[in-house]
């Protein structure tokens, strides 16, 4: 009996060592935390913003800004864990001046939005943070839409302060898409919203809520605006810590992919009434590889990658891997298997034209290359 209470003892007791909070340095009455809304910056991984929480108790020496969504150049095989998903994230800390120069150098805007919290709450902020941030803790999945820099912030709030936290803002109505909420950052950049849109999946075009919006920096620093603590409101203080002198690039209207591809779209009738039909077979073998290599890469973010935002893509309706065998089959039109092959590959691109029937958004300036491949697939 007695060895069996031992044992229970023993089991409670490391139960409760397992359950209790991490202790983080202590926080004193003047201590405060901030969340950090960064500007976009003109790299890719960086279009989007960024956002960070900032803990400081200057008379005890803790200055510590937490960044989610940091990764590391010289992971092993970087590239191929990029491109398949599987990059590990990490939670880091650095001192404010040095998070502060990162963006005065970049001439990025950095908001600052003080957390209207008692010291208990800051303190069991700070302490989760600071576990979060332990090397056995610190790696994390990333997922652009739902686990970001920003969706970490917000979780973490909700984590901390339960239903203490809410939010009052209104929904608008009608819920725009997360590629509705990507769309407005990538406005100057044509290429770069063209090449999102074609490997975006169907699933970015669902309604999302506010709280699902907020994976955008931006949207965050709006709902927190919004939110109360303890029917207090959550933000105390907003300023801006870093003024913006970022010059923004934009895609001259000369080089935007519409016109470029309207161009081939004219290019393509009138080579299809000229040349001879030996440089057609040439230029259909091309152009048609050239589709077919896009939709291979549709099909391997689909289905060879971790990456959730690109299941479901349609796009391969018109950019279809099957592309890669029809190029064989050009010049043998005596096959059956050409035949078939054409007759599905023109079902596809038919299907494109009504796509404002199919559950998912295409980008415009894809249809030049619909259509060119309607013509030349009729004519062949």
């Amino acid at each position: 009996m007695k060895k069996s209470l031992i044992i229970l003892f023993i089991s409670l007791f490391a139960i409760a060592v397992q359950a209790s909070e991490y202790e983080a340095p202590q926080l004193g009455e003047r201590s405060y935390i901030e969340v950090y809304t960064c500007a976009p910056g003109n790299q890719l991984y960086s279009q989007f913003g960024h956002t960070a929480i900032g803990v400081f108790d200057h008379r005890r020496g803790i200055d510590q800004v937490f960044n989610y969504g940091t990764f590391s150049f010289n992971t092993p095989h970087f590239y191929l864990k990029f491109c398949a998903g599987k990059l590990l994230y990490q939670l880091t800390s650095e001192p404010f001046s040095q998070f502060v120069y990162s963006y005065e150098r970049r001439g990025r805007q950095v908001v600052a939005q003080r957390l209207n919290l008692t010291l208990e709450q800051r303190q069991h902020l700070f302490n989760l943070l600071s576990e979060n941030c332990l090397p056995e803790n610190c790696d994390y999945q990333y997922d652009f839409f739902f686990d970001n820099c920003a969706t970490r912030v917000l979780d973490m709030f909700y984590r901390a302060f339960g239903d203490s936290l809410t939010y009052n803002g209104a929904d608008t109505a009608p819920l725009p898409t997360m590629r509705d909420c990507i769309h407005p950052y990538l406005a100057g950049s044509q290429w770069t919203k063209a090449g999102i849109d074609l490997v975006l999946g169907s699933i970015t075009d669902r309604r999302a809520t506010t709280r699902q919006q907020s994976f955008i920096p931006n949207k965050l620093h709006n709902y927190l605006a919004e939110c109360q603590i303890d029917t207090l409101p959550l933000i105390s203080q907003t300023r801006t810590i870093v003024e913006p002198t970022i010059v923004y690039g934009r895609t001259p209207w000369y080089l935007s992919p519409m016109l470029i591809f309207s161009l081939l779209l004219i290019a393509v009738i009138i080579m299809t009434f000229r040349l001879s039909a030996t440089a057609l077979v040439i230029f259909d073998r091309i152009y048609f590889g050239i589709i077919g290599l896009l939709g291979l890469l549709i099909t391997l973010l689909w289905f060879a990658t971790d990456h959730g935002a690109t299941v479901g893509n349609l796009n391969m309706l018109w950019a279809s891997p099957l592309f890669l065998v029809y190029i064989f089959t050009i010049g043998r039109t005596e096959k059956p298997w050409h035949k078939w092959l054409r007759i599905i590959l023109l079902a596809g691109n038919c299907i494109m034209i009504l796509g404002f029937l199919l559950p998912q958004s295409f980008n415009l300036c894809f249809y030049p290359l619909v259509a060119a491949s309607l013509v030349r697939l009729v004519r062949r």
